[in-house]
């Protein structure tokens, strides 16, 4: 009878080791190469990747203590999070990689750039014509600092008025990165006025960031026109 035992599980052992499956080799590199391949998704998604990576990291530690079927599990999962990352990180790619608005810059030394083209009555409010700015930009272009002249003239002949200059952007980016943006674009028109002899004492900004667009679409057309700082006269 013990020889009969012995013998069937000698023979079960084989099926026994099938059924549970080694260690899930082939898709840890798998999930390993889609990390490592993941540059963009470190950079511009990475609490996505982070949790990809700790899904990894997990079922590494789950194949070291022989929980095979766990680390499967969590590989699979693993591989979900990275590409959830990876398509993050294409979402936010323009504002991920466009340089940064420096808290620190000298608002006195930035560059002109080219304008959108839009037309100049675009945007009145109040006799104050809307200023619009390039894409991730809030210095002013030249044809920006030309309608900035005929306000500043607005401004001259009518001393009495307050002036709130509105920061807006288009809807690339983060609410936070647009407020911040917009903001600068206050501040930089703001400053532009007061060396054309305007009172600053009459000026204040406000941002709005994508808040409110004056254009719904997505062509570059449409965020052009929200790229811009309008003007309220009290």
């Amino acid at each position: 009878m013990r020889f009969l035992t012995r013998t069937l599980l000698v023979a079960l052992a084989p099926l026994v080791l099938i059924a549970c499956g080694g260690p899930p080799t082939d898709l840890l590199k798998d999930v390993s190469t889609t990390l490592s391949g993941s540059a963009l998704a470190r950079k511009c998604a990475p609490e996505e990747y982070a949790a990809a990576d700790r899904m990894f990291k997990k079922a590494q530690k789950q194949i070291e203590d022989g929980d095979n079927d766990g680390a499967e599990v969590s590989l699979k999962a693993a591989k979900q999070l990275a590409l959830k990352a990876q398509q993050k990180a294409e979402a936010r790619r323009a504002e991920c990689e466009a340089p940064k608005v420096d808290p620190d810059t000298d608002l006195s030394d930035l560059t002109d750039k080219s304008g959108p083209g839009l037309d100049a009555t675009d945007g009145d409010s109040g006799g104050m014509k809307t200023v619009y700015f390039d894409y991730n930009a809030f210095d002013l272009t030249p044809q920006a600092k030309d309608t900035m002249a005929r306000n500043a003239t607005w401004m001259r002949n009518n001393p009495s008025a307050q002036v709130v200059i509105e920061g807006h952007c288009d809807n690339r980016g983060s609410t936070e990165y647009n407020l911040a943006l917009g903001e600068k674009r206050g501040q930089i028109v703001r400053k532009y006025f007061t060396g054309l002899g305007v009172d600053p004492g009459r000026l204040s900004v406000v941002s709005y960031g994508e808040e409110q667009p004056t254009a719904f679409g997505e062509t570059e057309a449409d965020h052009a026109r929200n790229r811009r700082a309008e003007f309220r006269v009290r």
